[in-house]
């Protein structure tokens, strides 16, 4: 009886062993998949802001170039202005002291 009852014993224990091995098996698994998956995020996410940037600065140059094809519909449309010939060009050369 007391034999039948180490057998027993013996049993469960190399069952919960073996039970605690795998489970620790997956834990582990587990764990180098959350690790993968955080550092593609972290890529992801650098990535993203990126292109956050990327796209602010086009949305930006959109909006300068939407203000001068509006001032220039203004200018011509409304105020008869034409862009200048050569001829109309004026420069002017300042002589001196450059310093001041």
């Amino acid at each position: 009886m007391l034999k039948y009852i180490y057998q027993s014993l013996n049993k469960a224990i190399v069952i919960l062993l073996s039970l605690n091995f795998f489970l620790s098996l997956y834990l582990i698994s587990n764990i180098y998949d959350y690790r993968i998956s955080f550092a593609k995020n972290e890529k992801l996410s650098l990535k993203k802001e990126d292109l956050q940037f990327k796209k602010d600065l086009l949305l930006k140059q959109l909006e300068e170039q939407k203000s001068q094809l509006t001032l220039r519909r203004v200018a011509v449309g409304r105020l008869n202005m034409t862009t200048p010939s050569s001829k109309n060009l004026v420069f002017i050369k300042k002589l001196g002291n450059t310093d001041e």
